[in-house]
């Protein structure tokens, strides 16, 4: 039999009654905010632990008070959170057979990847069957300089984004092939945004060779990326069939998430720029 809530000693009771006053609000959304009156009459805690957990929250950002009345609603920063979740699940679905067909054509490992805090992170990874593979797993972070992923959505951030980026991250060398120096990157990115795709020929790990496109959201950012990646040994015969297809099928998602316009995914940006 599960614990009881009262016995797990992993279980921290505040979180339970931030998340029912957050439940609260999020139900009476439509209305815009919700008058404190009713909250702590709805809830059973009390006014000031109530309170307590508003004032908190509004502390954080995630709620704030209405004008005019006695009352709350969530603020902008609760939304841009759990849009993010929403898009990022969306990106997931929509992603997943385009990856599927890019795996089953040509046997290789395809990874989906977004930028966290200046670092590829999967979140979604298609694994080649072969016995030698390239063994990526969701939740894997990964230099942007040296992979394709990251290049790809570095070539179109704003310059002085994809600066700071590098700040933050040095171009360490990973191997010998590895881009270390700024104006050589800066370079490279050039090239990226005008073939809409990247490339990291061994530069994040030797004998590996990948190919990534980018993925745009509504305002041309690059929110995300594709990458095919295999051995050198088997990437190069077949490189040029690949960028072709991981760049139209990054272009397809795009389009997919982006319904209300028909245009082609950006081509250039101004920029600083494997998996």
């Amino acid at each position: 039999m599960a614990k009881s809530k009262q016995a797990d000693k992993n279980y921290i009771a505040v979180m339970g009654k931030i998340f029912i006053v957050l439940e609260r609000l999020i139900q009476e959304s439509a209305k815009q905010e919700v008058a404190f009156a009713n909250i702590s009459r709805e809830l059973p805690f009390s006014r000031t632990t109530i309170h307590r957990i508003l004032y908190s929250l509004e502390k954080l950002g995630y709620v704030e008070k209405a004008d005019g009345v006695s009352g709350y609603r969530l603020a902008r920063k609760f939304f841009e959170l759990t849009g993010l979740a929403v898009h990022f699940r969306q990106l997931q679905a929509v992603s997943k057979p385009v990856m599927q067909e890019l795996l089953v054509r040509y046997g290789e490992t395809v990874n989906l990847g977004i930028l966290d805090s200046g670092l590829v992170a999967h979140i979604e990874v298609f694994q080649s069957p072969s016995a030698l593979r390239i063994a990526a797993f969701p939740g894997d972070r990964n230099p942007a300089h040296s992979t394709a992923l990251g290049k790809a959505m570095l070539a179109f951030l704003p310059e002085s984004e994809v600066k700071r980026i590098l700040d933050e991250h040095p171009l360490a060398k990973k191997t010998p092939k590895t881009i270390t120096h700024r104006a050589h990157l800066f370079e490279h990115l050039a090239s990226v945004r005008d073939q809409g795709v990247a490339f990291d020929m061994e530069e994040n790990l030797a004998g590996v060779t990948c190919v990534g496109a980018p993925i745009f959201d509504q305002t041309g950012r690059a929110r995300a990326a594709f990458s095919v990646s295999g051995p050198t040994t088997r990437m190069t015969a077949k490189l040029n069939e690949i960028k072709n297809d991981v760049r139209k099928a990054a272009t397809a998602v795009t389009r997919i998430l982006t319904p209300v316009t028909e245009q082609e995914a950006p081509t250039s940006t101004k920029s600083g720029s494997s998996t």
